[in-house]
């Protein structure tokens, strides 16, 4: 989607599904397909163009379940440990609609997405186009190369954020839904299309 201020990708479409899938996925690859990027240009007559960029991953539970299978790899862990993991993902996953969000501003002070009165609206939109407002965007505290390791598209000055949204199951009924993040100074709107 692109508007004179923002531009958002277009990707190829996704599972939406809330079921754990069967089969195992290459991370790398299904962190690809489920991440979007979204730029806020500013007219051309401001200095600064690009006022923010964001990459966006929604964590489906095909992520997840990659996720699980690239720790187990990485961290070598036991049969038991693993179980663990998938149990804490699958909880996570029915809970609660949850971003990765990785935002780059122009201007430092605009990044506080996580204040609670940031300048930024942050909802995920259904196909029919109602909003679900954010319960939480925090801050993720976990160490940068952390975050590296996991999100290719994390940046120098990027900052790291998690999106919480309530687990409405609607969200992923339809042919596609939508991150919003927008404020006086534009919107950056980013799609998930569905395989269906």
């Amino acid at each position: 989607m692109c508007s004179l201020l923002a531009c958002g990708s277009v990707d190829e479409p996704v599972r939406f599904s809330t079921d754990w899938p069967t089969k195992s996925t290459d991370f790398e690859d299904i962190s690809s397909r489920w991440t979007r990027r979204g730029v806020l240009r500013a007219p051309l007559a401001q200095q600064a163009n690009q006022l923010m960029e964001i990459y966006a991953t929604y964590l489906s539970t095909d992520w997840r379940a990659a996720y699980v299978d690239q720790q187990a790899g990485l961290q070598k862990l036991s049969p038991a440990r693993k179980d663990e993991l998938v149990e804490e993902q699958q909880a996570s996953a029915k809970s609660h609609h949850e971003l990765e969000l990785l935002i780059t501003t122009y201007y430092p002070e605009h990044n506080e997405l996580h204040r609670k009165r940031s300048i930024w609206r942050v909802t995920l939109v259904d196909a029919e186009g109602n909003e679900i407002a954010a319960e939480q965007v925090a801050r993720d505290r976990r160490p940068r190369e952390i975050i590296a390791a996991e999100f290719e598209n994390f940046g120098d000055f990027a900052e790291a954020y998690v999106a919480r949204f309530p687990a409405v199951p609607e969200l992923l009924s339809g042919k596609k839904f939508s991150l919003r993040v927008a404020s006086s100074l534009g919107m950056v709107e980013v799609d998930w299309v569905s395989k269906k």
